[in-house]
């Protein structure tokens, strides 16, 4: 029976911990009758709890002038972590304003030390009182870092970090020595927020943690280049190749994130090809300019096309001395606009034909770019290019071509290797830096999963040999271990996210030689039956809809699909959308998929499939018979949320579905939507791909899905 006393069960659960404190705090204790140092206290902690709560936060306990407050319990959001670190800020910020205007003597002297980690932790409840706290070695380190913590800043681990990058401007420290710990940590102070996130980001619900390993030359010669962008006349370009798993985006954002650090001033664009949009023209671009800009799909279109112009001006208007072009902020806000979906009615300078419309956009472009660069260090990355639409990648390579005026920046992509077989401009202008499989030792398994160095070296030998040197099989043999809790040997996960020492025994590599599936398909659908019943349908469902995915398609997809007999999750049940969310976020906490900040369509929470294998995989898992509803569910949801330049991928929907008179209609439009932002090639495909399914329609062929 539950004793009234705990709400809440004891539990393992992961968290973002913060500790903070009050500096001057005793002196003034020591200068002031302790009356007046009580109401002191109490209105200080009135100020910073108010923030805590304001942004989530479960505030575990005070000690004197200290505060100790947590994020992730009792209950847990995807955005934790984020929330911890705004939180934060909003302290310091409240801090500041009582010292600065509170009447109370010495009060101004007061300052506010605040550090954050974020690991496994123990829930319950303990005492006679039954406190509900957290405990464990997350709690230890939050609490030592803040120690180390300047009066007035707030500092990060670095598995903090990990979860916040990209919203924040933070600074490196030193590595730090602090109590109990062998291994000196990283930390990071947090400078603020970024008024405009500079990349494309996920969230997590983090995790074991993992290290880049054997990548430090390529991630040295990334470093290289940019130093060489920052004095070049032109752009330079690298592309990392590699197949899929070897670490490709990994080594993207380890780079990305090392510049974000280090340099103060840093124009960062950020993209990610999917295969979904590869019919869209210009879609990275307008994924770049969107993050760059501030533009919500939220935003009405007149907001949007207001925020571009805007943005657009104050970077003409940095640079009204340079004449490298007689264009006028409004020209170039309307034709690059133009290539990004932003329409602009009557507008003077959309009237040209098709091709002399597109050189000028690309050479605005350019000149914009040329001015983003005035200002500061500027890098552009676009992964996954092998997904990109032609007229993205026509643009890259109109930037590579000599100019009159410098663009001192880098462009840095990540693409398969057949890609680069039909990009011979790109494989001359840019330097390839291929990716191979990493070295079979035990030390790099070690060295990739730190909390993993304890297991036996026969253990991680065989870790390392089943992975055949691809880190992505690596991570997820790692993973399904420690998320389904299965046997290595008799080891068990610890409360602080390890598997305990003193379980293990000599039979540990022949219990995992033959529990481990032999190939990287056989692990991720491993991984997948490993959820829940829900949580998988949900998965499959969302493998329908794409690598990204949003929660109302699947709803539709459930929905309509049981209509029809066949269906996954009851569209009847009030649970059905709960179901779902639970569904979504099991996934999440096992690192299949991630929330994406934003989303290409307004209202809807948008996800993504952790590699575009997985998704594969949980596509591969669905019945054939029952992927043409599933796909027609999908067409229709698209059909009513997403806008005009989504047509070629409805039509793909139809397509899969048999469908295939709608699908010709939709390739069509797309065809002409394409003409009109300059994409002769694309819309010559979408068009006569249109031609054909007509063709196939009239004969009576019906579309044939892939088994």
């Amino acid at each position: 029976m539950t004793s009234p006393f705990v709400p809440y069960p004891e539990e393992r659960r992961l968290a973002t911990v913060m500790f903070a404190d009050i500096q001057s705090f005793t002196e003034l204790a020591e200068r002031l009758d302790f009356e007046e140092v009580t109401d002191l206290i109490k209105e200080v902690w009135l100020t910073v709890d108010t923030a805590i709560e304001a942004h989530g936060g479960y505030i575990d306990k005070h000690i004197g002038d200290a505060v100790m407050a947590v994020w992730g319990a009792p209950y847990a959001r995807e955005d934790d972590a984020e929330r911890a670190v705004t939180a934060a800020l909003a302290m310091q910020s409240a801090i500041a304003d009582y010292a600065r205007l509170s009447p109370r003597r010495d009060a101004h002297r007061m300052k506010m030390r605040v550090a954050l980690n974020t690991g496994w932790v123990l829930a319950g409840h303990v005492g006679l009182r039954g406190e509900y706290t957290m405990m464990g070695n997350t709690v230890n380190v939050a609490s030592r870092l803040e120690q180390q913590a300047e009066p007035g800043t707030i500092i990060i681990s670095e598995s903090t970090y990990r979860l916040v990058r990209g919203a924040f401007r933070v600074r490196r420290l030193p590595p730090l020595r602090v109590k109990g710990k062998s291994e000196l940590l990283q930390a990071f102070v947090v400078e603020g927020a970024l008024n405009q996130p500079s990349r494309m980001r996920y969230r997590g619900a983090g995790g074991l943690e993992t290290r880049m390993v054997a990548r430090e030359a390529k991630l040295a010669r990334l470093i290289e280049l940019y130093q060489i962008a920052q004095s070049a006349t032109a752009p330079t370009m690298a592309i990392v190749r590699a197949e899929a798993g070897l670490g490709k985006s990994r080594l993207l954002l380890e780079f990305t994130s090392q510049l974000e650090v280090d340099e103060p001033v840093l124009n960062l664009f950020t993209a990610k090809g999917l295969e979904q949009t590869s019919r869209i023209p210009f879609f990275i671009w307008k994924l770049l300019w969107q993050t760059y800009f501030g533009l919500s799909q939220d935003d009405s279109p007149e907001v949007q096309r207001d925020k571009f112009l805007r943005g657009v001006q104050s970077l003409w208007g940095r640079q009204a001395g340079v004449t490298a072009t007689a264009a006028t902020a409004v020209e170039a806000a309307h034709l690059i606009g133009n290539l990004i979906e932003l329409e602009w009615p009557d507008s003077p300078y959309v009237k040209e034909s098709q091709e002399a419309q597109l050189d000028r956009a690309f050479a605005l472009t350019r000149e914009l770019l040329r001015r983003v660069a005035a200002t500061g260090p500027t890098v552009l990355v676009v992964d996954d290019l092998h997904w990109a639409d032609e007229g993205s990648v026509d643009l890259l390579n109109a930037l590579l071509e000599p100019a009159a005026t410098p663009l001192p920046m880098l462009i840095l992509s990540a693409a398969r290797p057949g890609f680069l077989r039909w990009q011979p401009l790109l494989n001359e202008k840019a330097e390839i830096i291929t990716l191979h499989s990493l070295p079979i030792l035990s030390e790099v398994v070690a060295a990739a999963y730190p909390s993993l160095r304890f297991l036996p070296e026969t253990t991680l030998a065989e870790l390392a040999r089943q992975s055949e040197g691809n880190p992505y099989f690596l991570e997820e043999m790692v993973k399904s271990q420690v998320y389904t809790k299965a046997d290595w040997g008799r080891a068990r996960p610890s409360p602080t996210g390890m598997l305990t020492q003193s379980y293990l025994t000599a039979s540990d590599a022949s219990s995992l030689r033959d529990a481990m599936p032999a190939s990287l398909h056989g692990m991720l659908q491993a991984r997948l039956d490993a959820l829940s019943p829900e949580a998988r349908q949900v998965a499959l469902l969302a493998s329908v809809v794409g690598r990204v995915f949003w929660v109302g398609a699947i709803l539709a997809a459930a929905r309509y699909s049981s209509s029809m007999g066949s269906g996954m999750l009851n569209p009847e049940s009030v649970r059905v959308e709960n179901v779902i969310q639970e569904g979504l976020a099991e996934l999440v906490k096992a690192e299949l998929a991630f929330p994406r900040v934003g989303s290409l369509f307004a209202g809807e929470q948008e996800y993504i499939f952790k590699n575009s294998l997985l998704r594969d995989v949980a596509y591969g898992l669905l019945p054939v018979k029952h992927r043409r509803q599933y796909h027609l569910a999908v067409a229709r949801w698209l059909m009513t949320y997403a806008g005009p330049e989504f047509a070629a991928n409805i039509a793909d929907h139809l397509e899969q579905s048999g469908s295939l008179v709608e699908a010709a209609q939709q390739y069509a439009q797309a065809a002409r939507h394409a003409l009109l932002r300059g994409a002769d090639s694309e819309a010559a495909w979408l068009r006569e791909h249109a031609l054909e399914l007509e063709a196939q329609a009239s004969r009576g062929e019906v579309h044939q899905q892939p088994s």
